[in-house]
């Protein structure tokens, strides 16, 4: 009886371990889907300021080249992420981490471009 008891004691411990466990691992998940939502709304700032002080023509370009630049983010995330599989918790955090630094760098690149005009 003694065993069964601590068994149960074990088991209910180490699943209070593995919920705690996966509480950090999304609260660390959504602070990173969080910073990036915070450098995405930067990059459409600067971008739209930069949009606006151009003319007709160079807006064209530059939506293209802002369309083109996202497909690259995520297809290029996508295949530093995700080439050995399926994904999981840390490929997924890894796909965010990336996404978020290569927009941090966009915004620096438009806003190198804004000083320009």
């Amino acid at each position: 009886m003694k065993k069964v008891i601590f068994g149960l004691f074990l088991f209910f411990c180490f699943s209070q371990f593995g919920f705690s466990q996966n509480q950090v691992d999304a609260t660390g998940e959504t602070e990173l889907y969080e910073a990036y939502d915070k450098a995405d709304k930067e990059l459409n700032k600067v971008y739209n300021q930069l949009k606006n002080k151009l003319g007709t023509k160079d807006q064209t370009a530059l939506v293209a080249a802002q369309k083109d630049w996202i497909k690259f983010r995520d297809s290029n995330c996508k295949f530093k992420c995700y080439s050995e599989g399926d994904g999981g918790v840390i490929a997924n955090k890894m796909y965010a981490d990336c996404r978020m630094q290569l927009t941090i760098s966009r915004t620096k690149e438009l806003k190198s471009l804004m000083n320009g005009f």
